[in-house]
Order: C-alpha cells, then structure tokens, then sequence
C-alpha cells in the first residue's frame, strides 16, 4: 500500500472511531431479545471495532459462558434484557485489554454501588470520551506527518509502539487497581460473614439459655405442684 494511500485510511478510520457512539440506556432495545437477535445488535454497535482478519467480539458461546460462569445474570425464558446488552456492551470492550475475570470483579465491585443503568451510563461516556481524545490526537499525528514514503512509514510504526507502551502501562494500572479493590472486597465479604456467624452463634446461645430458663420454671413449677 502507498504511502499517501495508508494515510488516508488511517484518516478515515479513526475520524470514523471519533463519530462513533455507544448507544445511550434508552437507545438499548426495551424489549427482550433472543441470541441470534442478541448477536446481530451488538455485532452492528461494535462494527468500528472489529478489525479484519481478528476474532469476532461476541459470540453465541461467548455469551453462553458467561452466563455458566454468573458473569451475567441467566436469561428468563431464553430471551435477554436491556441489562444483558448494557454487560455484554461492557465486557466485550473491557475483555480487549483484560482477563475475563478481572472483568467480572470489577463489574461486580462498581455493580455493588450503583444500578445497572447508572454503571452503563459511567461506562459509555468514560468510553466515548477516550476514544474521541484517543482518535483526534492520533489523527492530527498522522496528518502532521509529511507524505515522503519512509518517514512516513516510520512515523506510524513509531506511533504504534508508543500507542502500545500507553496501553501497556494503563492496563497494568487498571490490573493492579481492580486486584486491590477485590482484596478489599473480599475481605469485606468475609467479615460480613464472620460478623453474621457469630450474630447467628450469639442467638442460638440466647435461645438455649431462653430454654433452660423455660425449663427451670416448669421443673420449678411441677416440684412446688407436687409439695
């Protein structure tokens, strides 16, 4: 491919990815779908995303995964909901960059304080927004670039390593941030549980003694009868 002709793609595509727009809560079909409707929406909304010769996004036994491993609730009667889409819409960018499971804890950690709307309205604008700024800082890039072939070519492997290298460090922000707040999570869940044990040995001792104390009365009461 020509120099000239490169630059013009890389143009096109990423004024592409600056238009671009995560459908807003309201837009999400209201009405329940089944999977291959499921697929065929989602498909069509991340379409920008997908490059050629790459693995699909979202699949039928994508989504059926993540519902065995309760990443997503199960769906009533085959069909899934608004909020389906609102994780599948999350996940299916969010896995580009990290583990599934990383995925699901922080799903599952920003779920814990909020609804699912208000957690898919966050993530459609933290979305939007970096990938406008993303887009237009690569854009004016390329287009500050002269058209001689090898300073050029050049120019675009060096913009992406250093593309590369901002992910690379952003993630393993990300990682290392989505790992603690699990540890703190966890350390909560399990002191909730601890608390609600010793609740639950405390009421049962105070029932026991309640007993004793009931029994008393009645042995009390039946040695007085037979006086």
């Amino acid at each position: 491919m020509e120099s000239a002709d490169m630059k013009n793609e890389m143009v096109s595509w990423f004024s592409e990815l600056k238009d671009h727009q995560t459908p807003e809560w309201d837009s999400l079909p209201d009405l329940d779908l089944y999977m291959d409707q499921v697929i065929t929406y989602l498909e069509r909304q991340m379409r920008v995303f997908t490059q050629d010769g790459e693995d699909k996004l979202i699949t039928p036994s994508m989504i059926n995964n993540y519902v065995k491993n309760e990443i997503i609730p199960r769906p009533s009667k085959k069909k899934y909901s608004r909020d389906h889409l609102a994780y599948l819409l999350a996940i299916s960018m969010l896995k580009q960059v990290l583990p599934i499971t990383d995925i699901s804890n922080i799903i599952k950690h920003q779920t814990g304080y909020m609804d699912m709307e208000e957690f898919y309205n966050r993530f459609r604008t933290i979305q939007d927004d970096t990938l406008h700024v993303t887009a237009q800082r690569v854009e004016e890039e390329i287009l500050a670039e002269k058209n001689d072939s090898f300073n050029n070519r050049d120019a675009l492997g060096m913009l992406a390593f250093k593309l590369t290298f901002e992910a690379s460090s952003s993630i393993l922000a990300a990682k290392k941030i989505i790992r603690m707040l699990t540890a703190e999570d966890k350390e909560h869940d399990d002191q909730e549980k601890d608390d609600k044990k010793k609740k639950n040995g405390s009421d049962s001792k105070s029932e026991k003694k309640k007993k004793n104390s009931h029994d008393n009365r009645d042995e009390k009461k039946e040695n007085t009868d037979l006086m």
